[in-house]
């Protein structure tokens, strides 16, 4: 079995948002997958509740001590990959979830705001010795190519791996990306011909080719 963890000391950058998308993408190509939500808001299981069609299952956990056991679990019910969406401000959790994972993920937008979060994320996924990138998430269309060039040079000034340096796309900011928390449709059951999918699905098939994950070459639609 696979983990993803999707990490950040800042809240809004948009970790669960993310994390519901890349779940579905998996479950669209045919991958067991279910979700971990840490977060004491507990958004994606609240999403999942309203979801009306198929998808992954989402499991609470807020205690860093018993992630392992729930991962455990998934586990034993054949899960291929799962997905731990951390809150903000939860160091010990974010810590707990890195150290369970084969790959861990920080979103980040391209503003200096959420950019001067990033370093303290990434040296604490350092000193663990964990595999992980900056993915650029929720970045405004009109001057994408400029900002994020920009944004890769500060963080490559620092030493961050960046995912789009790396062969990640880019994720843009698109209405329908909000909209998944309304009634659980993702932006590939709303739009499945849209950028946006697009966009989420080759990020998905980036990361299943860095932690090793065979998927098939097309969406399976539900």
């Amino acid at each position: 079995m696979h983990v993803v963890s999707l990490v950040g000391l800042k809240g809004g950058i948009g970790k669960s948002t993310l994390t519901a998308h890349l779940a579905v993408a998996a479950h669209h190509a045919g991958i067991l997958t279910a979700i971990v939500d840490t977060d004491p808001q507990a958004t994606l299981r609240m999403w999942s509740t309203r979801r009306q069609i198929d998808g992954p299952p989402v499991r609470p956990e807020t205690t860093p001590d018993f992630l392992e056991p729930t991962l455990k679990a998934f586990e034993a019910q054949g899960a291929e990959l799962v997905f731990i969406d951390t809150a903000g401000k939860s160091e010990a959790m974010g810590k707990r979830a890195a150290e369970l994972s084969d790959l861990v993920l920080i979103p980040s937008r391209t503003s200096l705001a959420d950019m001067d979060a990033v370093p303290s994320t990434a040296s604490m996924l350092e000193a663990i010795g964990k595999k992980h990138f900056v993915i650029f998430s929720d970045v405004d269309v009109s001057g994408r190519k400029t900002d994020v060039k920009e944004a890769s040079k500060g963080f490559a000034a620092r030493g961050i791996p960046i995912g789009n340096a790396n062969g990640a796309p880019t994720v843009s900011h698109r209405k329908a990306f909000k909209s998944c928390f309304n009634d659980g449709r993702t932006i590939q059951e709303l739009e499945p011909d849209g950028k946006g999918a697009e966009e989420i699905d080759a990020l998905f098939r980036w990361v299943a080719k860095q932690i090793g994950l065979r998927v098939k070459r097309k969406r399976v639609e539900t």
